[in-house]
């Protein structure tokens, strides 16, 4: 009886302070120390208390707060700041999660940019389940993609596809990385392949993303190459990419994956996507507000410039996005753009 009472008791402070911490971090706003935020959410070898039994309930509590709390710094300020540790704590209690070690290493490598992060969750993961293919294989996935490792991508995939239930692609990816060959075709066909297998939503919209911003990349360097065949034929650049087509150059012009036009950079002398340089330009602008508004409160004023900015350590550099002007406006503390197709009309 009172072990089921201090179980109860238990089960009430941790998912007390989960509840918490959904509640704190939605007001709690990054001050360069965490660890305020840190003790509202329980630690592994705490939940290792907790008596069999409830095991499953409990790593859904936290599988769930982990989920929201990537939703709402990813529709916020996508900064991840507790993610490693939020993921840490799910593995630590429940070691058999898959989910939770492939989920939280694309989150710490993708969006949060800790790819070493991801790789030590895998690793983790790996030596926990010594059964499971995915795990090498997502090792090899972020070593080739995130950090342009090949030899290390292929070793782990090579090591993935010595599993007896591994898939074919398993093979194939390995040869590709050991050939180093088609960098980026190789990018695309491993992104759909976890867009494919993937059984969550959100890591499916995050490979259909990247497969978009690849294809988009690559078509924008090949209408890159034809403009620099049009200057090597006529001595210019093309006025507009619908130069190429008239030139037969090529036979129509694409629209980029995300429904957006290219168009031809003179300044840069290359083809950007209207769609990327806004895109670019709305986070870089949304990134800057939110350390103006730091200052504004620090300071009860706007700063002269955003060079103030890094001075005093709320940016580590000025953002200067491909293809748009960031200006600012001391008086008010906003950010405009002037985009770079509207000064080459």
């Amino acid at each position: 009886m009172k072990h089921r009472i201090l179980t109860g008791i238990i089960l009430t402070v941790i998912g007390g302070g989960v509840y918490l911490t959904g509640h704190h971090l939605d007001y709690l706003r990054y001050s360069g120390d965490i660890t305020e935020e840190l003790m509202y959410f329980p630690s592994g070898r705490m939940l290792q208390l907790v008596s069999p039994g409830f095991e499953t309930a409990m790593s859904d509590l936290l599988w769930l707060r982990g989920i929201q709390y990537y939703g709402q710094h990813r529709r916020s300020d996508r900064e991840y700041l507790l993610a490693e540790h939020i993921f840490s704590t799910i593995t630590d209690f429940d070691p058999l999660f898959i989910g939770a070690y492939r989920f939280g290493a694309f989150v710490l490598a993708q969006d949060a940019g800790r790819p070493m992060a991801g790789i030590e969750l895998l690793r983790k993961g790996i030596r926990n389940n010594h059964e499971r293919w995915e795990l090498p294989f997502d090792l090899g996935f972020l070593y080739f993609v995130i950090l342009k490792d090949h030899a290390k991508a292929a070793h782990y995939f090579k090591f993935a596809s010595t599993f007896p239930n591994a898939p074919d692609i398993t093979k194939r990816f390995t040869a590709f990385a050991y050939r180093k060959a088609g960098k980026e075709e190789i990018a695309l066909s491993l992104w759909q392949q976890i867009y494919q297998s993937s059984e969550n939503k959100v890591m499916k919209e995050t490979a259909l993303n990247a497969i978009r911003n690849i294809t988009l990349e690559k078509t924008a360097n090949q209408l890159t190459q034809l403009a620099t065949r049009f200057h090597d034929e006529y001595g210019r650049y093309p006025e507009g990419l619908d130069e190429l087509v008239r030139a037969g150059f090529i036979n129509s012009l694409p629209r980029d994956p995300f429904g957006g036009d290219y168009y031809f950079d003179r300044d840069l002398t290359k083809v950007l996507s209207k769609t990327r340089v806004e895109t670019e330009a709305q986070r870089a602008a949304e990134f800057l507000g939110r350390r103006i508004k730091t200052y504004h409160a620090r300071y009860g004023r706007y700063p002269d410039s955003l060079g103030v900015l890094v001075e005093e350590g709320l940016i580590a550099n000025v953002p200067s996005p491909e293809g748009v002007t960031l200006l600012y406006d001391p008086a008010t503390g906003m950010i405009s753009e002037r985009f770079s197709w509207e000064s080459n009309q």
